[in-house]
């Protein structure tokens, strides 16, 4: 016959039955160990932002993109005027073909050289002075030099044209990243450049995104460069990888930047959409507990900002 527990919950009255339940409960979770998360939140970033402008005070001759349009790095968005620009290529460009002054130049270094051959023959059977000889080379030489000149002078003009050139390229704005087109503040025939800060547009790169989380240090020392780490955004799974570990700490908030990536080939992620980084409560590099609990507890006292 089984003989009945003395210290089990049926044998214990009232009060005495709960508390025993309640110590149990407690005994199995201080066995088990705590499971918690720490989650931080911010919001999704462009990898980058970029206003487009320039330098020049001109006039917006076209425009060939709009909002929402995906550019390529090199695609051309609008153009300047360059009709003044373009004339004076033109014309360096024909100033450069021009070959008359080398041509004369040569024939010049050819009618000296074949004088100074014939009165070398000449001296050799005393028929030539040496003074008409010398004289002879020494007009050789200018020729020869004032070739060199015509030379110089024609690579002047080229040179002349590539600058021009390189003129109206500045004046040919195209996009530095891949991207998308958010705001066009300018229209054709306006007015850009100069005093005028205002850009003709600006390009966001969606693709990655950015996630900046600022994290306590004792959360952000036990992350690596390049893990995986797990997120929410909109609601939605997914995972990124780990870019960037401030090496300090933010002496006012008393924090350290993480910045993650995440992939938006197909561009299903919204910029500006909720993320939240969602950590274990156990090191997954040291497999040791780490010391933050949640994602709102406070800096300790040397980990806050300077008073």
């Amino acid at each position: 016959m089984l003989k009945s527990n003395p210290l089990s919950p049926a044998r214990l009255p009232g009060k005495r039955a709960g508390l025993f339940l309640l110590f149990a409960v407690v005994v199995f979770l201080s066995a088990a160990g705590p499971i918690c998360a720490a989650t931080f939140e911010t919001f999704l970033e462009p990898a980058q932002v970029v206003d487009i402008s320039t330098p020049y005070r001109d006039r917006i001759d076209s425009i060939h993109v709009r909002e929402n349009d995906h550019v390529h790095k090199g695609t051309l968005l609008a153009e300047l005027g360059t009709g003044i620009l373009k004339a004076r290529l033109a014309e360096a460009r024909q100033a450069a073909r021009e070959h008359g002054d080398i041509d004369a130049a040569r024939a010049l270094v050819a009618m000296r050289k074949n004088r100074v051959r014939m009165l070398a023959e000449l001296k050799k059977t005393g028929n030539a002075r040496p003074q008409e000889l010398s004289t002879a080379q020494t007009e050789l030489a200018m020729a020869r030099a004032r070739l060199q000149g015509a030379l110089e002078k024609q690579q002047l003009k080229e040179s002349e044209a590539e600058v021009i050139k390189a003129q109206i390229q500045e004046k040919q704005l195209t996009s530095p990243i891949d991207g998308i087109v958010v705001t066009l503040y300018k229209q054709e025939a306006e007015l850009i450049g100069g005093s005028d800060l205002q850009p003709l547009l600006t390009i966001a790169q969606l693709d990655p995104l950015h996630a900046v989380f600022h994290l306590p240090p004792a959360t952000a020392h036990t992350l690596n460069n390049r893990k995986q780490v797990p997120l929410l955004v909109a609601g939605q799974q997914t995972t990124g990888t780990i870019d960037f570990i401030s090496p300090i700490i933010d002496a006012q908030s008393g924090t350290v930047t993480v910045r993650i990536i995440l992939k938006n080939a197909t561009h299903t992620l919204d910029s500006g959409s909720r993320c939240t980084l969602v950590l274990n409560d156990t090191d997954t590099t040291t497999g040791e507990p780490s010391n933050d609990r949640t994602g709102t507890e406070k800096p300790t006292a040397d980990q806050g900002p300077l008073q």
